[in-house]
């Protein structure tokens, strides 16, 4: 993952539940668009994401939803810097 990559990444999730603004939304498809790597990353959180919402239960609060954005961020940031 380049550093644009992880740009857009940091956002992904913020994107497949459709919070961002529709500008945002354009720059982080554009990119998926020239990067493959990207792209099946995506389709694949996109496949999670679905199967999560069959299985029901109970929704996050908007303060614990932030909270693990931000570990998922920090553990993917920890990854492109190993990697």
């Amino acid at each position: 993952m380049t550093d644009n990559c992880m740009k857009h990444f940091e956002r992904i999730s913020e994107y497949l539940d459709g919070e961002l603004d529709p500008a945002t939304c354009i720059e982080i498809e554009r990119h998926m668009a020239e990067c493959p790597q990207c792209e099946n990353c995506v389709e694949s959180l996109k496949r999670t994401v679905a199967l999560c919402r069959k299985m029901g239960g109970e929704k996050l609060a908007p303060d614990e939803a932030t909270r693990i954005r931000e570990k998922l961020r920090e553990c993917l940031f920890r990854e492109h810097k190993a990697g």
